[in-house]
């Protein structure tokens, strides 16, 4: 019979719950109109609901958004650019940014004011999280990918420091880290890995080396639900990612007789246990 693990931590962080909270509160609240800027967490289902249930919609440029309307900044954050574009236009900012992530702001505006270049250690450059964070001193901070770090260099150690996204894949950004630190002793790093990550990666490593097959339920936006993925297979388990039960493919269960499953900060637990029940229908078979 299969037998289904679920890791612990999964699902909704703070700064998700915050989010969603924030959304919901400025909903009830406010009359006039109210406008996601981008999708305020990185998860579809999350994203449909908040928008059908209050009303919200979602826009990618301040330029959507009428007069005299609300503006929710999303869980990742924005430029100070955003922030002033929205200003200028007498928006109504309501700001669901991570707290986490605000850190990050705060610390690139310190390192700027302080003439240090920044190495944003990121996923992709184009993330919420790295476009708002870098935002904060273009001229200082540069983003750089995980794949790219090892060739990328770096001319003033001394005088440099790195960052790490919130979001990122424990195992990678160590050895990241650990080969800057070693061919540039002078540097300085900040990892900012936040908490509500590392629990959730450091569950999946641990059950990853005992069981050897993983689902990850969440969306293929989400850089935390990839760096579950990624973890589980750097652990040497096979995984998955999915973003709902439709996804899942019979052939990944054949001859397995334990899955472990989690799911990423931004996912629903409704998503999961869907995933959950199409899993034990196909074992049954």
């Amino acid at each position: 019979m299969t037998k289904i693990i679920v890791a612990n931590p999964h699902g909704f962080c703070f700064g998700i719950t915050r989010a969603i909270n924030v959304a919901v509160k400025t909903s009830k609240n406010k009359d006039k109109p109210i406008f996601f800027l981008g999708e305020i967490v990185h998860n579809q289902h999350v994203v449909d609901w908040l928008e059908s249930s209050l009303k919200i919609k979602t826009v990618q440029s301040i330029n959507e958004i009428p007069d005299g309307s609300i503006v929710i900044i999303r869980a990742h954050g924005a430029t100070p650019q955003v922030f002033q574009q929205a200003k200028d236009r007498g928006l109504e900012i309501v700001d669901a940014s991570c707290p986490l992530v605000l850190r990050s702001h705060r610390t690139v505006k310190d390192l700027a004011s302080q003439k240090k270049q920044i190495i944003f250690l990121c996923n992709k450059i184009d993330h919420d999280e790295t476009v708002g964070v870098v935002g904060e001193a273009p001229d200082f901070a540069t983003p750089v990918t995980l794949d790219n770090i090892f060739d990328f260099p770096i001319n003033n150690p001394k005088d440099t420091t790195v960052m790490t996204q919130t979001t990122l894949s424990t195992i990678e950004t160590q050895k990241a880290l650990l080969f800057i630190k070693n061919k540039y002793p002078q540097i300085t790093i900040l990892p900012h890995i936040c908490q509500a990550t590392t629990d959730r990666q450091q569950a999946i490593v641990k059950l990853a080396k005992k069981y050897h097959f993983i689902i990850i339920v969440g969306s293929p936006t989400s850089a935390n639900s990839n760096s579950l993925k990624s973890v589980a297979q750097s652990s040497g388990a096979k995984a998955y990612i999915v973003d709902n039960a439709s996804e899942l493919q019979p052939e990944w269960f054949l001859n397995q007789k334990d899955i472990v499953i989690s799911s990423g900060a931004s996912t629903p637990e409704s998503i999961l246990d869907k995933v959950i029940e199409k899993i034990k229908l196909i074992t049954r078979q």
